[in-house]
């Protein structure tokens, strides 16, 4: 029964979106071009409340109708997380927000789901583990929100993403924080044809904050449900790209004195554009590369105590070490004149 939250939620999306892309240009709630951006005109946000709403209706339908709903729970804190940072990324799109604000919201978003018990069992202090937690779900919405930074990069990347993590909930009989996940996922896919190739609605930094905060609440919830060990690294593998991006850029602005969280053209999807030059087929990589690392994580999760697990970890570290060492090498325009 969860499955159908899918394609509710994917219908929804294609009649809420366009609602959304009227009531963007009625009420000024527009993205304008910038040194640092790719567009050249001014485009409509809120395609993030678009999103949002119809995973809602998505989700609601499909709960509603299910006799047993296990994980109900977790679903709530989910999604009320996800509407907190929807909330906090709808003012910084029309008003902006200094970057200590903005952390503040997403540190009470993060807090919603770790006091809520959604905290692995690492082995560590809980007081630790709950830390640590929390970090990396702001560390995620953050990375989430700077990839935002091509047409369809995180309109279909949250997506695989979600559906790996729904496929352990089912695994594990969480019916409704499943419904949930594919809910999300199906109303990114119906988000899409209005922002993939051509973009006529951007999800903004409401989108992108929330995404960012359902992806990380989502590890949160599978890691719950594994023991300790290799099994916990899967769901943290289904989020390797967005963690591999943010790192590089850290890592490559650091050594060249370059300011950290000033916006730029940098990103490793930016490079590999210049590399393949055309935008389209470097997202439809980076989904294929999403799709793999989802995959994997979920291998992860069915075969901890196997030595397939650190060798398909080691794998995936040496192929992030030789891109990164290639991309590294690509000339870019790092900041807004």
């Amino acid at each position: 029964m969860s499955l159908v939250a899918f394609p509710i939620a994917l219908f929804a999306a294609l009649l809420t979106t366009p609602l959304m892309l009227r009531l963007a240009w009625a009420t000024g709630y527009l993205d304008h071009p910038e040194a640092r951006k790719l567009h050249t005109s001014a485009t409509a946000l809120l395609g993030g409340a678009a999103v949002f709403l119809a995973a809602l209706v998505g989700w609601a339908i499909t709960v509603s109708r299910m006799p047993v709903a296990t994980g109900d729970w977790e679903a709530y804190y989910l999604l009320a997380g996800a509407g907190l940072a929807l909330g906090l990324g709808l003012w910084d799109d029309r008003f902006g927000m200094q970057p200590s604000v903005k952390m503040v919201g997403q540190a009470a978003a993060a807090t919603l789901i770790v006091s809520a018990g959604v905290v692995p069992d690492t082995g560590l202090p809980l007081g630790v583990t709950g830390a640590l937690a929390m970090i990396g779900v702001i560390a995620l919405m953050n990375a989430v929100n700077f990839l935002d930074n091509m047409n369809g990069m995180v309109g279909g990347l949250a997506p695989i993403a979600l559906a790996g993590f729904a496929w352990m909930s089912l695994e594990r009989g969480a019916n409704g924080v499943a419904a949930a996940q594919l809910a999300l996922a199906g109303a990114c896919v119906g988000f899409l044809p209005f922002n993939f190739p051509r973009a006529r609605i951007f999800l903004g930094d409401a989108g992108s904050l929330f995404l960012g905060y359902s992806l990380g609440a989502s590890a949160l919830i599978a890691m719950r449900s594994q023991p300790p060990g290799w099994a916990q690294v899967g769901p943290l593998l289904a989020l390797g790209y967005p963690a591999f991006d943010m790192i590089f850029v850290i890592i490559t602005r650091v050594r060249d004195k370059s300011p950290v969280y000033q916006g730029g053209k940098d990103h490793t999807n930016h490079r590999l554009a210049t590399l393949v030059r055309q935008p389209a087929l470097t997202v439809v990589t980076v989904w294929a590369v999403a799709a793999a690392l989802a995959v994997s994580g979920f291998v992860l999760t069915r075969t901890p105590g196997s030595g397939v697990s650190p060798l398909l970890v080691a794998a995936w570290v040496v192929v992030a070490l030789v891109a990164g060492l290639r991309l590294a090498g690509v000339p870019v325009v790092r900041r807004a004149s």
